[in-house]
């Protein structure tokens, strides 16, 4: 009876231990997986956000205002949260300024613009104006900050092991901006040095931890930037 107790001791430990492999997980490596983390409700948000922001600067581009309706629809139909955490901003720069959040109306205001009195595309815009947002599930994270020439602004995160970390990053003016996001031990996971309007990262984390992003402002003048993440 003893040695059946025992043997069932020994049972119930190593199923707890197999149950809970986080116990063991060594957090001292790159915390980055090479397995694409299934997406969830927010980091869909999050991706909507952005496509819908990049959609928009073609559309300016190419000045498309049928492309530029479809964009504003995308970013209508995400709910966001202003986030708590300002960050913080490090660098030589000086000088103070506003962060506009680009919205919906905007881009349905700039699609108006582009049809160029076209009464079909206006009809076009109104009436998808007038449809009503559901909004994506879970929502997005927005913090807005003014970020000096010369500087970089940081903001942490946790993220969940095995679900995605996506983040978006968008400027308000011409000036050059760079994203890279790093994790606990100071890893590069992630970088977009496009040059783009709209940044953009995905980082599948391999456990649960803290990571930094950065927005870093490699121009001579100050811009307004909108963080999204989930």
């Amino acid at each position: 009876m003893v040695t059946l107790n025992k043997k069932m001791a020994m049972a119930l430990v190593a199923a707890s231990l197999l149950a809970s492999p986080s116990i063991a997980q060594d957090k001292k490596g790159t915390n980055l997986s090479e397995k694409e983390a299934a997406a969830t409700d927010s980091s869909k948000a999050v991706d909507t956000l952005a496509l819908g922001y990049k959609l928009a600067d073609y559309a300016r581009t190419a000045k498309d205002a049928r492309a530029m309706i479809v964009a504003a629809k995308m970013v209508d139909s995400v709910t966001t949260k202003e986030g708590t955490d300002k960050g913080k901003i490090e660098g030589t720069g000086k000088g103070t300024g506003t962060a506009k959040v680009t919205t919906a109306a905007d881009l349905f205001a700039e699609a108006k613009t582009l049809a160029g009195g076209d009464a079909d595309i206006v009809a076009a815009v109104e009436a998808a104006q007038a449809e009503t947002s559901k909004g994506v599930v879970g929502g997005a994270i927005r913090t807005v900050q003014y970020v000096p020439g010369s500087t970089t602004w940081t903001v942490r995160f946790t993220a969940r092991g095995g679900e995605p970390l996506v983040v978006g990053v968008r400027r308000d003016s011409s000036t050059p901006l760079g994203l890279k996001i790093f994790d606990e031990n100071g890893n590069l996971v992630c970088q977009d040095m496009s040059g783009n309007v709209t940044l953009y990262c995905r980082v599948n984390p391999i456990w649960t931890g803290p990571f930094a992003v950065q927005a870093i402002n490699y121009g001579g003048y100050g811009t307004g930037v909108a963080m999204v993440t989930n």
